[in-house]
């Protein structure tokens, strides 16, 4: 990068929704009235959706990397707005891909924007570059809180104080706003934006810009923050990584290099694996630290300055005592699901949408160890003669992982995070998940001791449900939980919790499902749950519920609460009873008293469509009425009375 005139700034969210995207891209197409302006987003599609716009196309940058295309050429294929910005897309390039890339596409701009949702890697790259960092924080506390820990991480990638300032965004005007922002972030805001929801909202909807415009608040913002970026100062480092008169060396193969010598160098160190397996986790870091800045000193001593080389220590010690690139995600709290499906393909579900993380793993075996180091704790194995595994991480998070030759471009993981606060009712509510009459009918259901079935969709939440609605069992009864991988969590303290085991490698000493409920039958439960019924456990379950364990929960997977009955039914024949249907279905209708449906909608958000009571027979049909239903997008009483009413 030519070191005579381009400015960088970077604005990065606080959290999802604060406005950052909104603001960088007002921002940039107000200096780009004067000056030429290139908006770098970290994120696929949010600038340029935005703006009305197409992606860019990521061929285009790898031509720019790979030196395959003229510069001029490369700046002119870039989207270009109306004001005259333009815009790329780094969504899913590392790093140092990333920072090479400004560097050389920046000497045709004058200012570089960049935003991002995450502090991860290629943003972390340019942050160090960047002459002036503003974080975006909305007035609401989920994002106040969230200031403190970004501004730590911040300051962990030796960034210097006063390039980093704190946007308050949608302020409201009020002076106490700004006494709670000061209470809660530890520092005043730099600078306020005020709140226009009806502006952004045309905004964010018809791609019109606010910069400039006289009839909404955010103009002004916009236009104090545009003035402040035109005052700094230059970049005062090139993005380029250079070696000092050695040429450029791959940090690649020098990490590569590292992870090849670092047992053998802790052995040498008279520090054998085993011996720190058995210390604490703070003395394992330390000396592992302290192995890799030894081993980094003499396989590159010039290759990084010291923040980048901090960086990239951080990022060895993580890849060879963590789950390497996974570990920022997997303590992401927006984050509720990371899918793997290749070692350069890591997706991730966000408040319920996809988008690619922009993270990578170096080789297939840095994934499978990965693997391994999640499945070997909870005893389980993953080989070629086993090459399928569900397992669980500490935390309680569900792990599925599945490798070659099954899986055809190398090893697939996929991790459904758990919150790790225990939600509440109160949370589905406010949520919009459930109504609060609707949460009283639970109440009072699970009070009574109706046996309950959670049904649902793969996703749909219903492992989440049946933890909150657990919750209202009384704490004096004694609860067997059983599950394939436990991931339920009881607040109560009489709680006994199976969990089923698969074959070992002789195909022998498997324990399914379907004996653990045979057996906590003869363990005094007051209530048995089972995490989900998939075959023939159903039976057993029927059976339990319906001789004298009453209260009983589970969950199963359905389209429908209609459907959820005809599933219970093909279930109990999978376990090989040959039973009339007649039979079964009398089992069925006596044994599950309520019918509790959730679904996922296209935007993410989970929520509960009916609930539904089991009434009887009449002839060979089952007897329901749904007590609850969604209508115009709110669940609602039917007006069909029932005892789990509230009472009026």
């Amino acid at each position: 990068m030519r070191e005579k005139g381009v400015i960088l700034s970077s604005f990065v969210s606080a959290r999802g929704g604060s406005g950052a995207t909104l603001l960088s891209v007002n921002v940039s197409a107000a200096l780009a009235r004067t000056k030429r302006v290139l908006l770098a987003d970290f994120h696929i599609c949010n600038s340029s959706v935005l703006l009305g716009m197409e992606d860019t196309d990521k061929d285009l940058v790898r031509n720019v990397l790979n030196d395959s295309i003229p510069l001029n050429s490369a700046i002119s294929l870039l989207p270009a707005h109306a004001s005259g910005l333009k815009i790329v897309t780094l969504s899913g390039f590392e790093g140092e891909s990333a920072a090479s890339f400004i560097s050389k596409i920046a000497e045709g701009f004058d200012h570089i924007i960049f935003v991002a949702r995450e502090l991860n890697g290629p943003i972390s790259e340019v942050l160090r570059k960047s002459n002036g960092i503003f974080l975006v924080a909305a007035p609401e506390l989920p994002s106040l809180k969230k200031v403190p820990l970004v501004f730590k991480k911040l300051y962990s990638l030796h960034l210097e104080e006063e390039r980093i300032k704190l946007i308050l965004n949608k302020h409201s005007g009020s002076s106490q706003e700004l006494f709670n922002v000061e209470a809660v972030c530890g520092r005043a805001p730099d600078f306020l934006v005020a709140r226009d929801d009806s502006q952004a909202l045309l905004s964010v909807n018809s791609g019109r810009l606010l910069a400039g415009r006289g009839d909404n608040r955010i103009s002004a913002g916009v236009s104090f923050l545009t003035e402040h970026i035109l005052s700094l100062l230059p970049a005062p480092v090139p993005l380029r990584t250079e070696t000092r008169g050695k040429g450029k060396i791959q940090i690649l193969e020098v990490k590569s290099n590292i992870h090849a010598k670092l047992i053998p160098f802790l052995r040498e160190k008279h520090a054998e694996p085993g011996a720190l397996n058995g210390s604490d986790s703070g003395e394992l870091n330390a000396r592992v630290r302290e192995a890799v800045e030894e081993l980094f000193a003499s396989e590159a001593p010039s290759i990084l300055d010291k923040e980048q080389r901090a960086v990239l220590v951080n990022e060895i010690i993580q890849e060879a005592l963590g789950l390497g690139p996974l570990e920022d995600l997997l303590n992401d709290p927006e984050i509720s699901e990371i899918m793997v499906n290749s070692k350069d393909s890591i997706f991730v579900e966000r408040r319920g949408r996809l988008e690619d993380s922009g993270r990578s793993f170096r080789s297939d075996s840095q994934l499978l160890l990965c693997i391994e180091r999640i499945v070997a704790p909870v005893g389980r194995r993953i080989d070629e003669s086993s090459p399928m595994v569900d397992a669980r991480l500490p935390d309680g998070s569900r792990v599925n992982a599945i490798i070659p030759p099954l899986a055809l471009k190398g090893p697939c993981l996929t991790i459904r995070k758990f919150s790790k606060r225990k939600l509440k009712i109160e949370d589905l509510i406010n949520s919009g998940s459930v109504t609060e009459e609707a949460a009283a009918c639970l109440l009072k259901a699970v009070r009574a001791r109706k046996n309950i079935v959670v049904s649902g969709g793969t996703g749909s939440g219903k492992t989440t449900l049946l933890n909150v609605i657990s919750s209202f069992i009384p704490s004096d009864e004694r609860i067997v939980t059983i599950e394939d991988s436990a991931e339920l969590s009881l607040s109560q303290g009489h709680v006994v919790t199976l969990e089923a085991r698969p074959a070992n490698i002789e195909g022998k000493g498997a324990v399914t499902i379907r004996d653990l409920v045979r057996n906590a039958l003869r363990m005094r439960p007051d209530r048995i749950i089972v995490g989900e019924c998939r075959g023939g456990e159903a039976f057993d379950m029927l059976q339990a519920m319906n001789t004298g364990h009453a209260g009983s929960l589970t969950t199963l997977h359905s389209n429908s609460p209609r459907d959820t009955l005809s599933r219970i039914e093909t279930m109990v024949l999978m376990a090989g009873m040959e039973l009339p249907l007649r039979a079964i279905r009398d089992q069925a209708a006596s044994a599950v008293d309520i019918i509790v449906h959730q679904e996922r909608s296209k935007d993410g958000r989970r929520r509960i469509t009916h609930i539904t009571e089991v009434s009887g027979m009449e002839g060979d049909i089952i007897l329901t009425q749904d007590i609850f239903s969604e209508r115009e997008g709110r669940l609602r009483e039917t007006g069909i009375g029932s005892e789990l009413l509230p009472a009026r």
